[in-house]
């Protein structure tokens, strides 16, 4: 008490009574300061009072601690590995977790400036009877780590003791089985292999221990397996890459791998560890996906060649007809005419396809290119429908346009558009026996939907969602190339629009392709 006024603030009351009742209360603030260990008293939440180890801490965030919002459990991280306390750990505050004594040593998980900061904590209460307690935080963070943590509870009692041997046992039986482990010294002989190394790569663990890792290269390739690897791992550097190893029988495996090197206390190399992966499926995978797509490209080369010079034929032919038709009367004139022309289109519309087969090798490498502006569907539907009109052979198929407006405006490349009516067009004429095939464009709403329905042959539930990839046929006798659909779903996503089919064997099929109407070119063109 100070001239009969008992002192306000906690703080105050505090050092009062260490001054009152401890006579070298001189030696307090120093040694509260010297220490490296960051030292608080406080009510479980906020700071009363701090030496400069802890204030320092929170300073370098950017943190007062004595200010009113500061709540010291608010930075406590919230940690679920063994030892760690944090608010609401086991339903409890933090500070009651520690008082409690279930276990000798607690840590707590602090974030500092550029890392995370692991404290063992000490707590102990002022008096019995008050809320108050003094908090000594030693750093460890450096000392931290999983194996760490589990090497710490080894030395703090029997039950952590026990916690931890099980928790590195199921660490361990976890590499083994996911893993193939070994270890080796500084010349590459080999000093332990696991079970799962030894089941992959077909040998009996006697027969690896002791010999150098050069019996699990490939022969005429130990300068990929050593030469680049070697002089990292030498220097004492972590080596990850992928690595092929040949196993007993000659089978070549191949492993996503990365070599570790073992360094003593000093920082010197002791020996090496490797983890592999075995990833062997996947890059025969990945190799068989180039041989499909080498074959598949030397296909369509060969389709593109030997197609090309009939239809260039054709073309030409048509082109000589059309300059001497003066020589034929005029009736057999006018029919003979209307019959080339319509050859000529559709040669010329063969051969656009044709062509189109280089186009999508394009499209999948990204080098094809799209002339897309404002275009009227329904003169491109109608000019399409007539040119197909040639290949309805078939009496017994009416075929039908139905335009619901001559203008309705999309974006779109119209030589790509052409291509994949055709398409559509010309397989409806192909499977379709009787009934009808009807080509139609409507609008709903803002969307443009063009439709080719048949009666024909129809598609098999179990094929019905393979119909659109390359080579795939949607019936055993067709003989086409399976690549007409493949290139209609390329062309129709690159310029936006929605394609779906539906379809019942036996009763028929509806494909429809689906984009927004272009209405700012409708609008001008009614202003206009």
């Amino acid at each position: 008490m100070v001239d009969g006024v008992f002192p306000q603030s906690l703080k105050e009351q505090l050092k009062y009574r260490l001054k009152e009742h401890n006579p070298e209360y001189r030696y307090y603030k120093s040694i509260f300061n010297l220490t490296r260990d960051l030292i608080a008293l406080s009510d479980g939440d906020r700071i009363i009072d701090a030496n400069r180890a802890f204030i320092s801490f929170f300073e370098e965030q950017g943190i007062n601690v004595f200010a009113p919002d500061f709540l010291f459990p608010a930075y406590l991280t919230r940690i679920d590995k063994f030892g760690y306390v944090y608010d609401g750990y086991q339903e409890k505050r933090w500070y009651e977790t520690i008082l409690s004594g279930g276990k000798e040593l607690y840590r707590v998980a602090i974030a500092g400036a550029e890392t995370l900061h692991t404290f063992n904590i000490t707590l102990s209460q002022i008096a019995p009877d008050e809320e108050t307690y003094i908090l000594t935080l030693t750093d460890i963070t450096e000392m931290m780590g999983y194996k760490s943590v589990l090497e710490e509870s080894f030395r703090s009692s029997v039950e952590d003791k026990k916690e931890a041997q099980f928790l590195f046992q199921q660490y361990d039986r976890a590499i083994d089985v996911s893993n193939l482990v070994s270890k080796s010294d500084l010349d590459g002989t080999l000093t332990y292999v696991n079970d799962a190394f030894c089941k992959a790569l077909k040998y009996e663990r006697e027969e690896l221990i002791g010999d150098n890792v050069l019996i699990l290269c490939v022969p005429d390739e130990n300068d990929l397996c050593y030469e680049a690897i070697w002089k990292i791992i030498k220097d004492g550097h972590i080596w990850k890459g992928v690595i092929q190893n040949m196993d007993k029988e000659g089978e070549i495996h191949y492993f996503d791998t990365t070599i570790v090197p073992i360094k003593d206390p000093s920082g010197e190399v002791r020996e090496y560890l490797s983890v592999r992966h075995e990833i062997t499926e996947m890059v025969k995978a990945k190799e068989e996906a180039i041989r499909t797509l080498e074959s598949k490209t030397k296909f369509f080369d060969q389709v593109s060649h030997e197609l090309r010079t009939p239809l260039n034929a054709i073309v030409n032919f048509t082109d000589l007809a059309l300059e001497n038709f003066e020589d034929l009367d005029e009736e057999s004139r006018d029919l003979a005419k209307m019959y080339i022309e319509r050859a000529y289109k559709n040669s010329q519309s063969l051969l656009s396809l044709i062509n189109s087969l280089l186009d999508m090798a394009k499209l999948k490498s990204g080098q094809e290119t799209f002339a897309i502006e404002a275009y009227n569907a329904s003169e491109l539907v109608m000019e399409t429908y007539e040119n197909c009109s040639s290949l309805n052979n078939n009496n017994d198929v009416e075929y039908r346009l139905n335009v619901q407006l001559n203008t309705i405006w999309i974006n779109c490349d119209p030589l790509k558009f052409r291509q994949i009516l055709t398409n559509l067009i010309s397989n409806a004429l192909k499977f379709t026996q009787r009934g009808f095939v009807e080509v139609r464009i409507a609008t709903v709403d803002d969307n443009v939907l063009i439709e080719v329905e048949d009666t024909g042959m129809g598609i098999a539930h179990d094929k019905l969602h393979s119909v659109f990839e390359p080579f795939q046929q949607a019936r055993n006798d067709d003989l086409g190339t399976g690549l007409g659909l493949s290139i209609v779903r390329e062309y129709a996503h690159a310029m936006g629009f929605v394609l779906d089919v539906r379809s019942s064997e036996g009763i028929g099929s509806c494909f429809t392709l689906k984009t927004k109407r272009n209405l700012m070119k409708e609008e001008l063109a009614w202003v206009i």
